[in-house]
């Protein structure tokens, strides 16, 4: 067994393809990393790929990692109070945070997971990997100081978003919707219009990420109780509605005619979306049209004009607004940064 401890330097800091060597963790104040390798060295390389590792905003913090790990190793040290937003694409790893463990595994062959685990205050934290294996993940942290301050403005239930934050350590897992999946796609395999807009880039769609981690949280809670449980006809009725507002995206829409069309009152309509998609069906229809928009202007085919129509608004500065709070970038830095 052999076992390293480190001393404070605070030069660490992964990005880019790299070597990430045994006397790399060492110079992380209180990390110490031990492996049941016998010749391990502190030149001896642990892993071996790309990484990140880097504050978009105060208390917000995005980690990626694509890489080889060549040799098994166990890496303990000092978890903040801090909701971690976990996706695994490739690799297993095994955590334990203060008492509790944990385990992730990614396999291209099986749908991906998403887990959210609150650390109410500092925990012990350590990592441990079987070596020789490719591991792929995106973890995205948030403080509740960022949280309180800016990823909780636009949860409604403000009983389930306080217990998220004081359910210590509890493993929420989740299986991604097909937004999800794109957003992670989008942060581990970014746009060519970087680097200038890199941090705005990774900054909105971390945002992005950890709202809807938040929201899986709350709908599985809702599930546990028996509130959230679509019955079949509700199923199909919440499908035709999305159906039709994909195909007519382009067109008028209003809450009554979509109901209509899918056998169901206006009210139940709603309900229905708000159960399913935590929000309203003018904000499904809201956030398609971005969508639709932001690939026109990445296309670079239209303008900001022509894309504030396809998004439904008739102001520009309206439409430039809602964009940035979707995306975190402005329509016109996607549009001159091609």
């Amino acid at each position: 067994m052999s076992s390293f401890s480190g001393v404070r330097d605070d030069s660490f800091d992964p990005g880019g393809n790299k070597r990430v060597l045994v006397r790399d963790f060492m110079r992380r104040d209180g990390v110490v990393v031990d492996s049941t390798d016998d010749r391990l060295s502190m030149e001896d390389t642990l892993i071996e790929g790309e990484f990140l590792h880097q504050e978009l905003r105060r208390g917000l913090v995005l980690h990626i990692s694509d890489a080889i790990e060549e040799r098994p190793f166990t890496i303990t040290s000092r978890q903040r109070q801090e909701l971690s937003c976990i996706f695994f694409l490739d690799g297993e790893v095994d955590l334990k945070i203060g008492d509790r463990r944990f385990q992730f595994k990614g396999d291209q062959r099986s749908a991906i997971k998403g887990a959210a685990i609150m650390s109410t205050g500092s925990e012990s934290f350590e990592r441990a990997s079987m070596g020789g294996q490719h591991v792929r993940h995106l973890v995205v942290s948030a403080t509740p100081d960022w949280l309180n301050f800016e990823g909780l403005e636009e949860v409604r239930d403000n009983r389930l978003a306080a217990s998220l934050l004081k359910d210590n350590l509890a493993d929420h897992r989740w299986t991604l919707t097909p937004r999800v999946v794109e957003l992670v796609r989008q942060i581990v395999t970014p746009s060519v219009f970087l680097p200038e807009l890199r941090n705005l880039y990774l900054e909105g769609r971390a945002v992005e990420l950890v709202a809807e981690t938040i929201m899986a949280v709350m709908h599985t809670d809702r599930r546990a109780t028996g509130s959230n449980i679509l019955q079949r006809h509700e199923m199909t009725r919440l499908r035709r509605a999305k159906d039709l507002i994909a195909a007519n995206l382009a067109e008028p829409l209003n809450v009554e005619m979509i109901a209509r069309e899918s056998g169901i009152s206006a009210s139940g309509l709603q309900r229905l979306f708000r159960r399913s998609e935590g929000h309203s069906v003018f904000e499904y229809v809201r956030r398609l049209r971005l969508e639709l928009a932001f690939a026109a202007l990445q296309d670079g085919e239209t303008s900001i004009q022509d894309a504030s129509a396809i998004a439904g608004y008739s102001s520009p500065a309206n439409f430039a607004t809602a964009f940035k709070r979707q995306f975190g970038v402005t329509p016109r830095e996607v549009l001159t940064a091609r």
